[in-house]
């Protein structure tokens, strides 16, 4: 039997801010050895599949497992491993959130959804999702279990996309940093940006700001060569970090978004930068962050800093503006999870009622056979077929009747109280711990 859980952190838990930003950049895993390292943690936690998502709202661990004594030990081993990998010494548990049960499976529809975001209704989440689903499938971290329950999610993002407005006023945190950009342009024109890093947000950001008549764009990689499929595409010119940084270029805004573990942007390196540019804006998309957040208070000539945690607060407005989709779309999450918990309850039953089923159907056929030929022997053989037919449907339904009655039931009172967990009871079958406990 396995449980579903998730642990994480997320830049969106309420009054949570720039301590986030650091926590995620302590559990993020770098790319180069990710699988491995995944492949790690799942066997010192003990759990049998895992999922590892890490966006620039969040970090989470997604996993099933099989040991009752739930998601609180899972968190723990997690620690151990980052504390003994990482050197990892400033994370408590109580940083950490942790859901289990049906609370774990309505936490991730709501994040494919969207609603969990730092920009409610954001379009990326949904594809981030999935590819850290698919990457856990390749690598073999992922099976079955946490496929049923992923694949129930996408297809939740796609309902609430389409029965909302969310799907028709699409923003992102790309969008988001476009805003800003624009803000500049708007007063000071055609700005220089420097695009630091060759990922997705890069590339997406670059979309949109050529999108948005900001043409003069310098894209910056440590690897030059990587960056010149950007100029090929967007315009603008690429340069090493090594020469962005010691013979810098003239810019105004700075986007980063790279893979780093460590500030690429400190009071050292950016020494000829900020000597050369006079104003400059950060904005940091990346996690750990690429900028010193120090760098805004200990140097003379003082840069803008923007980075998750700052940009969160600008979109707060989107959140009020929002409200009516996101209640809505949490009315839908309501019924799928309901929905969810009554197709796995059912499918833990049905063993149970198919045998009763078959033992019905066999004693209803021998009743009937006896009928036809003693009682009822002058029917013809049409009228012998409806009757037959008419008695299985009465045994389909009445012996599968209670079971999903029993479904409903208990799928319906979990729904107010989602943090509660699925306990195994007598024969391997799902029961709800409420329900266990009453002896239902």
């Amino acid at each position: 039997m396995q449980f579903i859980g998730v642990v994480g952190v997320s830049i969106c838990t309420e009054g949570c801010g720039a301590q986030s930003v650091k926590l995620m950049g302590e559990l993020t895993i770098d790319p180069k050895n990710r699988d491995e390292k995944l492949n790690d943690l799942k066997k010192l936690a003990g759990i049998d599949e895992l999922v590892y998502l890490a966006t620039c709202n969040r970090v989470e661990f997604v996993f099933t497992t099989s040991n009752l004594a739930g998601v609180n030990e899972v968190r723990n081993r997690i620690l151990d491993f980052f504390s003994q990998s990482k050197g990892s010494q400033s994370i408590s548990p109580n940083d950490l959130y942790c859901k289990f049960g049906l609370e774990a499976v309505r936490h991730l529809f709501s994040v494919a959804s969207a609603i969990d975001s730092l920009v409610i209704g954001e379009s990326q989440i949904l594809g981030q999702v999935k590819n850290a689903y698919f990457y856990a499938l390749e690598n073999n971290l992922a099976g079955d279990s946490l496929g049923r329950i992923f694949q129930q999610a996408f297809r939740v993002a796609r309902k609430i996309r389409t029965e909302t407005e969310m799907g028709k006023k699409s923003v992102s945190m790309v969008s988001l940093v476009t805003s800003l950009i624009k803000d500049i342009v708007e007063k000071e024109g055609n700005v220089p940006v420097a695009l630091v890093g060759v990922g997705e947000m890069s590339r997406k950001l670059a979309g949109f700001l050529i999108d948005n008549e900001v043409s003069d764009l310098v894209f910056v990689n440590r690897t030059v060569n990587n960056a010149q499929s950007f100029v090929e595409k967007y315009g603008g010119r690429a340069i090493s970090l090594n020469d962005f940084l010691n013979s810098p270029p003239d810019v105004r805004i700075i986007c980063t978004a790279t893979s780093s573990t460590d500030p690429i942007f400190t009071r050292t390196s950016t020494e000829n930068l900020l000597t050369h540019n006079n104003e400059l804006l950060f904005v940091d998309l990346a996690i750990p962050c690429d900028v010193d957040i120090d760098l805004e208070k200990s140097v003379d000539n003082r840069p803008k800093i923007y980075n998750i945690s700052t940009l969160k607060t600008i979109s707060e407005q989107n959140r009020k503006q929002r409200f009516r989709d996101v209640d809505k779309a949490r009315a839908i999450i309501s019924t799928e999870v309901i929905r969810y918990h009554q197709s796995l309850i059912e499918n833990e039953l049905k063993p149970v009622f198919n045998l009763s089923y078959q033992l019905a159907r066999e004693y209803a056929e021998k009743g009937l056979e006896n009928l036809f030929n003693k009682n009822l022997s002058h029917l013809e053989e049409s009228d012998r077929d409806r009757i037959t037919h008419l008695v299985n449907k009465l045994v389909s339904y009445s012996t599968f009747l209670p079971a999903r009655t029993m479904a409903d039931r208990i799928s319906s009172r979990s729904d107010s109280d989602t943090g509660a967990e699925l306990m195994p009871a007598q024969h391997g079958q799902f029961v709800h711990v409420e329900t266990f406990r009453k002896g239902a």
